[in-house]
């Protein structure tokens, strides 16, 4: 029963999190970049002093509310409302590197982040079926950030202000599910293989 309601105050959490940029692609529309870096930046903290009152996921709210300023900052800098979403690009750059540089190393970051959340054995790595699932689900996230990225690199281009407040809006949610699924799939994958282990130590 407390799932249900930690699954909707996630998804609250998550669906608030893009309320700055859509306020910022609002007020844009109206007053330019400058007056909506100023919308967004009081967005952001009306946003956080909300999360913070309801206490739902407080280093998330942080987080969420400093990079919409920085964003709103840098959009105000710049002058161009495309500057915006300059910082939420590097967002999916460091995430391609690090998996692909964790891939180089054989040390699959989905095995060095997840394993731990789930409880798996400390050495996985000497486990195949655990060392392959972790090296797969790397690739699949440094596939999706590559994408991201470079649809976002291609919207700037084009200063497609619009699509890419759409697209900022949609990775949170996105990226919320990936992880939530991956999780789920470790689990799965950790449970397995301690029941298989078990049954050979019973025969």
């Amino acid at each position: 029963m407390r799932a249900a309601p930690r699954a909707r105050t996630a998804a609250t959490a998550v669906a608030v999190t893009g309320t700055p940029t859509l306020v910022f692609l609002a007020a844009n529309g109206g007053g330019g970049p400058r007056s909506a870096s100023v919308a967004a930046t009081v967005t952001a903290v009306l946003v956080l002093g909300w999360r913070l009152r309801a206490r739902q996921h407080v280093p998330h709210a942080v987080v969420g509310a400093l990079l919409a300023t920085a964003c709103a900052g840098v959009a105000a800098w710049t002058g161009q409302a495309r500057g915006f979403f300059l910082l939420p690009m590097a967002l999916p750059a460091v995430a391609t590197a690090a998996c692909l540089l964790s891939l180089a190393a054989d040390r699959p970051l989905a095995g060095l982040v997840a394993n731990r959340v789930v409880g798996g054995p400390p050495g996985w790595r000497s486990n195949r079926v655990l060392h392959r699932f972790y090296a797969v689900s790397t690739v699949v996230i440094a596939l999706v950030s590559l994408a991201s990225l470079a649809a976002q690199v291609a919207l700037y281009r084009w200063s497609d202000v619009a699509w890419l407040g759409l697209l900022h809006v949609l990775m949170g949610p996105l990226w919320a599910a990936i992880t939530a699924l991956s999780l789920l799939l470790a689990r799965r994958t950790v449970t397995r293989q301690r029941d298989a282990a078990a049954d050979g130590r019973t025969r």
